[in-house]
């Protein structure tokens, strides 16, 4: 699934061509990928693309809002005649024709640019929103960990709260959102604190220094263009580098930049786990 750093690089890439686009065309080709009324959509133009959370929020002039969330498959990709953009899951949608068998939904611009959304495995969607139903659906996230609301008090309050897993609780979005897998698991290698550690049994210092770590992680991977795990060659406008700079996560097996140790996985929640068990206590 995209995270945080990913869905922000591709808000980063939209933004910089959407914003005064008008809608011209939609065509739906899978009815539960797209939540709302074409035709409120037809003739409204962009104004703004931002994001919450691994949200992309798309302003209209009208008033109404776009929403997007891509889930483990999906993709925005914008295509006109001098540019191929966007981002989400790395496959062969981002180099082929479009649309493909993957496009669920395809908005065409008046200039006679597209915005493709593609999804395999159809758990993203896109939901056209209201201002009060927009403020109703961001009002389920938690600030992001990278906002400065995050503060070391408020993290701190909120670990000693629970006795949960450290790893399951830095994912809960309703603490504090954009903290994914593969960023939470270098999070608590470079802080050396256990996956498994009880929230609150960590210290204050060593709550301090998860979010920190936290923090730079996300900050490196949104430097990076976000982590593009899946061996794919690149294009331009697509593929991140963070995976070439990850401290643990794909690494099983591997010596820990920490300590040497060997790196292991193992579930925790269902989540892949990567972690050096001889320094992360």
């Amino acid at each position: 699934m995209p995270e945080l750093p990913e869905v922000e690089t591709v808000v980063r890439r939209l933004r910089s061509v959407l914003p005064g686009k008008e809608v011209s065309a939609i065509k739906v080709y899978k009815q539960k990928s797209f939540m709302g009324d074409i035709y409120e959509l037809i003739g409204t133009r962009i104004t703004q693309v931002n994001r919450k959370a691994k949200l992309i929020h798309i302003e209209l002039k009208s008033g109404k809002n776009v929403l997007v969330h891509l889930k483990m498959t999906g993709q925005l990709i914008y295509v006109d005649e001098s540019v191929r953009l966007g981002g989400g899951h790395p496959t062969a949608d981002w180099l082929q024709a479009l649309p493909s068998t993957h496009t669920r939904v395809s908005i065409t611009f008046s200039d006679g640019s597209n915005l493709y959304f593609n999804d395999q495995r159809i758990f993203g969607w896109i939901r056209l929103l209201s201002p009060s139903e927009l403020e109703n659906e961001f009002a389920r996230y938690a600030p992001d960990v990278i906002e400065e609301s995050i503060s070391d008090e408020y993290f701190w309050d909120r670990v000693q709260r629970t006795s949960r897993a450290i790893k399951v609780v830095i994912l809960d979005s309703k603490i504090m959102s954009g903290l994914g897998n593969i960023y939470a698991c270098d999070a608590l290698n470079i802080a050396q604190i256990s996956p498994y550690r009880k929230a609150n049994t960590l210290s204050k210092s060593e709550a301090d220094r998860l979010l920190d770590a936290s923090k730079a992680v996300l900050q490196k991977g949104i430097e990076l263009g976000g982590a593009t795990i899946e061996h794919f060659r690149h294009i331009d406008g697509f593929s991140g580098n963070y995976q070439k700079e990850v401290a643990v996560y794909g690494r099983e097996g591997e010596p820990c930049l920490n300590c040497g140790g060997t790196i292991i996985k193992e579930k925790i929640a269902g989540r892949g786990t990567y972690f050096c068990p001889n320094c992360q206590i």
